[in-house]
This record gives structure tokens, C-alpha cells and sequence, in this order.
């Protein structure tokens, strides 16, 4: 009998402490949307899970672990739901890969706020390749990648990421407007037509003017 309660406490508990770590996590994305990564503590953290400080140690090491927690899981959970958006389409083109994208990062953009905050804490989170990822393997699917050759994928995929990147940051740091739709569309404007033309004639003029004697 004994040994059958055991057997039944250990999921039980198992259970229970899956569910601290989960609160722990929610409220550190709570805590570090507001305060960001420097300014949070882990007091604060807990205090917000409404769990004591050495609860905290049973499940993280410290506070960068548990924000690259945050991150790591965050951004999967992204990549996850993007990948479900597109799951109807048999070959989705770049238009569908991108507005999937743009809906799921929309819809948490708090994670995009707080990796921002860590810096170099964050560059350690595997977030960034994140994009990269997902369109070199977009990218080894295409049939016909003309002008570009296979040994260019990694160079296209990490420049739709820097695009993609640059987009989500400069508008959505600080702000939730425009829309995923209409940034999705600014963004497949810029990758359908490039760079102006005019940019690749000779200048008319000298780039740097000459010092003034």
C-alpha cells in the first residue's frame, strides 16, 4: 500500500511543480515587459507568481536563466504557430511565410520588447536565428531560385531576417501601430522590388564632399 501511495504522490507532485515553473514564467514575461531585464528582480518575479524566493531556486539558477526561459520558450511557441498558420498551404509562397510571421510576432510582441532589454543576456537566447531558420528551410524548398544559387540561401535567408527584424523593432518597440497586415504588406514591397534603380547608376555627385580648405 505504501508503495502504491508513492507511486501516486509522484505525479501529483511532478504535476505541482510543472505548475510553479509555469507560473514563474508567466509572471517573469509580466515582470520584464514592465521593467525589462536590468530593472526586474527576482523578488518582484515572485512576489508576482506568489511563490518565496527559494521556491524561485528550486527551478531557475538565477535571473538570466529564467529570462532566456522566457525567450527560448516565447519564440518557440511563435515558430510553432506560424508553422500551423501556413500547415494548409502545400507550397506556400514568401507572401504567406511573411504575413504568418508578422501575425504571431504581432500577437507577442512583448517577447519581441523583451528580448530588446537584455542585450547581450538575449544574444545568448538563440532568438535571433530564430527567422533565419525558418527561411533557410523555406528557402531549400524553392524549386527555382534563379538569379540566386543554392550557396546564396544563407545569404537571402538572413537578409529577409535583417529586413524582418528591423521592421519588427522600429515599429513595435515602443508602439503597437500599423498592424501585422499592413506592415506585412510595407515589408513584401521592399523584397519584391529591392532597391531603387537609380541607386546602381554612376552618381552624379561625390559621396563625400571635399574637406574645406
Amino acid at each position: 500500500m505504501e508503495q502504491e501511495s508513492q507511486q501516486v504522490k509522484q505525479p501529483r507532485g511532478a504535476r505541482r511543480r510543472a505548475r510553479t515553473r509555469a507560473n514563474l514564467l508567466v509572471a517573469a514575461r509580466k515582470v520584464f515587459a514592465i521593467r525589462g531585464y536590468h530593472d526586474a528582480t527576482i523578488t518582484e518575479i515572485t512576489e508576482t507568481a506568489a511563490v518565496g524566493v527559494g521556491t524561485f531556486y528550486l527551478h531557475f539558477r538565477d535571473k538570466e536563466a529564467i529570462f532566456n526561459t522566457v525567450l527560448t520558450e516565447g519564440l518557440e511557441a511563435i515558430r510553432q504557430q506560424v508553422r500551423e498558420e501556413i500547415a494548409h498551404e502545400d507550397n506556400p509562397s514568401l507572401p504567406v511565410v511573411v504575413r504568418a510571421i508578422f501575425h504571431q510576432v504581432y500577437a507577442q510582441r512583448d517577447i519581441l520588447r523583451i528580448e530588446r532589454t537584455g542585450e547581450g543576456v538575449a544574444a545568448r537566447s538563440g532568438g535571433p536565428g530564430m527567422l533565419v531558420e525558418m527561411f533557410m528551410r523555406f528557402l531549400e524548398q524553392v524549386v527555382d531560385l534563379s538569379p540566386f544559387s543554392e550557396e546564396e540561401i544563407p545569404l537571402l535567408a538572413a537578409l529577409l531576417e535583417g529586413l524582418m527584424d528591423r521592421a519588427f523593432h522600429c515599429w513595435w518597440d515602443e508602439q503597437d501601430e500599423p498592424g501585422p497586415d499592413l506592415m506585412a504588406d510595407r515589408v513584401l514591397h521592399v523584397m519584391k522590388h529591392g532597391f531603387p534603380a537609380s541607386l546602381f547608376k554612376e552618381p552624379q555627385k561625390p559621396f563625400f564632399a571635399p574637406s574645406a580648405l
